[in-house]
């Protein structure tokens, strides 16, 4: 049978409703909030009204709500006891959460790092440890392991802008071991969108297959052409960074979505958000936040002229077969 692996258990993926396919309701701390404390989603109340607004918006698309992907990979801030207590208070809402690695630089000072001293395999154990057993409660931030009951639904890795750096490729190393492992799939960080072909054929050659793979951020390099050379290798690609005008207009976005459609990718697009950060969330006074591809983004798409089964694609159906567990050996 297939499934979606959530925090609280193995769904069919038709159950997932509309799918954010790369958010974040809970970060406890790390690299990330060291480096900008705009990053910091510590409160369980929060996430729950803004967790809330997302499923709320779901239900017009779909009577199963919504579920959330909450890319907080390892040794990043995750907290699983937290993000399942947002589970358990929201009705209409389901949660994926994430293993794997983040790109270097939010690991701070990384020559001690314990990815540079274990070997690539020790890693994937890690990994698999938490799509199979339950996430570590401590993030591996410490010498003490103590597994949770909530298992990871995918894998993340991350590249740093215009390269892959020898620790990240371990890091990618380790992860296609893991989703090899376990049927996973890996959804991916680009740094403003660079690298996510190199991302792509990288992981290719590691051996995963094409369609467990999902290039991220990948709309902050709005060029048609080299998003669709990254989509003739066969992968996914994740569009997000709703209503970022400090960056480009949200029209861009929508252009990309409709050349999509029109030469023939419509199946292997995904949407989220990636609100990351309290002044991306309406929890803590955003005009937008988690909710936007279901509230603005579908409404906006259908006004455009987009055909409604595209739009359910994009919404709904491409990111449930995406999140299916798939083994492959």
């Amino acid at each position: 049978m297939s499934f979606a692996r959530t925090i609280f258990g193995d769904v069919d993926p038709e159950t997932l409703g509309v799918v954010n396919s790369h958010d974040h309701l809970i970060r406890v701390g790390a690299g990330e909030v060291y480096l900008d404390k705009d990053h910091q989603l510590d409160s369980v109340e929060k996430a729950e009204e803004e967790a809330g607004y997302f499923a709320k918006a779901s239900l017009n698309w779909s009577k199963n709500g919504g579920t959330v992907v909450d890319m907080c990979p390892i040794n990043c801030g995750r907290c699983p006891d937290k993000l399942a207590e947002v589970g358990r208070n929201v009705d209409d809402l389901q949660i994926i959460a994430a293993t794997g690695f983040h790109r270097e630089h939010v690991y701070l000072e990384t020559q001690s790092h314990w990815i540079n001293r274990y070997p690539v395999e020790k890693i994937a154990d890690l990994v698999i440890a938490d799509i199979e057993q339950g996430i570590d409660r401590n993030d591996y931030s410490g010498p003490i392991v103590e597994r949770s009951q909530y298992k990871a639904g995918v894998i993340k890795i991350g590249t740093a802008y215009g390269m892959i750096t020898p620790f990240e490729h371990k890091c990618m190393e380790a992860a296609a071991k893991a989703s090899l492992a376990t049927g996973a799939p890996i959804n991916t960080h680009t740094t403003y969108g660079t690298c996510g072909l190199e991302q792509a054929k990288t992981l290719i050659e590691l051996g995963v297959p094409a369609d467990r793979i999902s290039i991220g951020h990948i709309q902050r390099n709005a060029d048609v052409y080299y998003l669709e050379q990254i989509l003739d290798l066969g992968v996914y690609l994740e569009i997000d960074g709703t209503n970022r005008i400090k960056y480009q207009p949200d029209s861009n976005r929508i252009v990309e979505l409709a050349a999509f459609k029109k030469d023939g990718f419509e199946d292997r697009i995904l949407l989220g958000t990636d609100s990351g950060k309290r002044s991306y969330q309406k929890a803590y006074g955003s005009v937008s936040g988690v909710d936007y591809n279901p509230a603005v983004d579908g409404p906006r798409m259908l006004d455009e002229g987009f055909d409604p089964k595209y739009v359910d694609k994009l919404l709904m159906k491409n990111a449930q077969n995406f999140f299916t567990f798939r083994n492959e050996q």
